[in-house]
């Protein structure tokens, strides 16, 4: 939720402050040419519009060094104790992590984009700028008839953006994420130092670094495992109204493996009739107000089978092989596709929104990975609570397997859904007014009950864990990560040991330089 009106107002003053201190002090302490104190109001927000907080400057570096020089000089120079550093790529994060109040922003997008293929034993690969988009990076690949393996839903993200989180979507069960598919990296660390990292090379700042929220470290350079593009991609939706045969279904797709993506949506009213893209398979649906009462709720199982010419058959043997598993008593809508205009789909729906005002408004998001034996308890825990609510946006439901890894899975089990319901509010619903807070509110109440431990009343204790979460401190993080919190703080310790990164996630507290001193004197 947003910052008390007494913090922004602090936040702000101290940014003045900081900016004046900053250009005095620079004469001393070097501080790269290209950091800037005029601040664009896109910086002091993200995608999610919920949390604000103005940094003192931005840096628009034009090589990794700039990065490096300016952690650097944070790093070694007490007068900037209070200064926190957040890399910014196309920032889609929606409660804040990619904002610093009062400290530096990085505009990963400022950097050489440079999006190069590579060849090496055997295998094909892509070296990708940190702040390239996603987007970018396809049409680069395609060029030369290749791919990357797994993806996010959405493009108009950096790679580097992605990579700190982990990076999943529905060719995530048989790819694993964006994380698993990484063999080589160039990363700034909180130090500021250049250091190349890899499973061979420096590997605790690599496995550190991939999924770690951007706490160890800002990365520059990814290499990206390849495979041959297929041309083709056909895209299919089977509907179900019963949600035991919906993710029974799912998981016999998942476990025969002939489907190279799913995903599933929670629907509601009546389902479309038409065949276009644009209707029968949009997902955003904000154009108007639907109330997820149960009558109403229908389930969709979305499936793509890549194919090119010379295996056209081989894929109607697939397809006919998943619609016996999958079309029992339910209807069936098939599109074939380029695959560029299939990874790319949701763009169309983002241009539409934008049209019609509904980009640039507020997104309560939440996603979280629920327990196989927990998933019904969860549904019926969202429809209850979000009963009386309007649904803007898709609700995805959909299973994993063990190709991703949650911070702690006490009830041992190996198979998790994705559940990801991201609303978007209606353009009134501001921060600060009582229906975005209601909808916060609702998020708030199911993630307490999905995340509980052990049993609970009204169907809470389900053992989730969120998926970029949006946590109040170090206590709460601590209980998140579980036995990893040991290992992840010392990490943290080693790389950025004064915690400047990545402040939006609220994880660590800035310390100054003296204390981490004397800190590490007593190791």
């Amino acid at each position: 939720m947003r910052l008390s009106p007494i913090l922004e107002l602090s936040a702000a003053l101290l940014s003045i402050l900081l900016a004046f201190f900053f250009r005095s002090s620079n004469i001393f302490f070097k501080l790269p040419a290209n950091l800037s104190f005029q601040v664009p109001v896109n910086l002091t927000s993200d995608y999610g519009r919920i949390i604000h907080g103005a940094p003192a400057a931005v840096l628009r570096p034009s090589s990794p060094v700039d990065i490096s020089l300016l952690l650097k000089s944070i790093y070694s120079s007490p007068l900037y104790d209070e200064v926190t550093v957040a890399a910014r790529g196309a920032g889609h994060s929606t409660h804040g992590q990619a904002l610093a109040p009062g400290g530096f922003v990085v505009d990963m997008r400022s950097l050489p984009l440079s999006i190069t293929i590579v060849d090496g034993d055997g295998t094909s690969y892509v070296d990708a700028a940190g702040g390239a988009l996603w987007i970018d990076v396809l049409n680069e690949t395609l060029r030369h008839g290749l791919s990357p393996r797994s993806w996010t839903d959405y493009l108009y993200l950096t790679v580097g953006g992605t990579l700190s989180v982990g990076g999943i979507s529905g060719q995530t069960f048989k790819q694993g994420p964006q994380i698993s598919n990484v063999v080589e990296m160039d990363v700034v660390t909180g130090k500021g130092e250049i250091v190349e990292c890899s499973e061979r090379e420096n590997s605790d700042l690599f496995h550190g670094v991939l999924g770690g929220l951007g706490q160890l470290g800002i990365i520059t350079r990814a290499r990206i495992k390849l495979r041959p593009a297929p041309p083709m991609v056909a895209w299919i939706r089977v509907k179900h109204h019963d949600f035991e045969q919906f993710t029974r279904h799912g998981e016999l797709v998942v476990n025969a493996g002939e489907v190279d993506y799913l995903e599933g949506f929670i629907k509601f009213g009546d389902a479309p009739h038409s065949h276009q893209p644009e209707d029968a398979f949009s997902r955003f649906g904000a154009e108007r107000c639907v109330k997820p009462r149960q009558p109403t709720a229908y389930y969709l199982l979305e499936m793509a089978i890549y194919y090119d010419d010379d295996d056209v058959s081989d894929a109607a043997r697939k397809r006919a092989k998943v619609l016996a598993r999958v079309s029992s008593m339910t209807s069936v809508e098939i599109l074939e596709v380029s695959y560029l205009d299939f990874l790319n789909r949701v763009r169309e729906e983002e241009l539409s929104l934008r049209r019609v005002g509904l980009w640039n408004v507020p997104h309560p998001w939440m996603n979280l990975f629920v327990p196989r034996s927990q998933i019904r308890s969860f549904h019926d825990l969202l429809l209850r609570t979000m009963s009386d609510s309007c649904i803007n946006g898709p609700i995805l439901v959909w299973n994993l397997n063990t190709s991703i890894v949650v911070p702690q899975d006490e009830a041992g089990e190996d198979v998790f859904y994705v559940v990801g319901v991201l609303r978007a509010a209606p353009p009134t619903c501001t921060v600060g007014t009582s229906c975005l807070d209601r909808l916060m509110q609702q998020n708030e109440r199911m993630i307490r009950m999905a995340t509980a431990r052990g049993s609970s009343q009204d169907g809470g204790g389900m053992g989730a864990k969120q998926y970029m979460p949006y946590l109040e401190g170090e206590e709460e993080w601590r209980e998140h990560f579980g036995p990893k919190w040991k290992r992840f703080e010392e990490l943290k310790a080693k790389f950025d040991p004064l915690n400047v990164l990545a402040p939006g996630q609220r994880i660590f507290k800035r310390k100054k330089l003296r204390k981490a001193s004397d800190e590490a004197g007593e190791l």
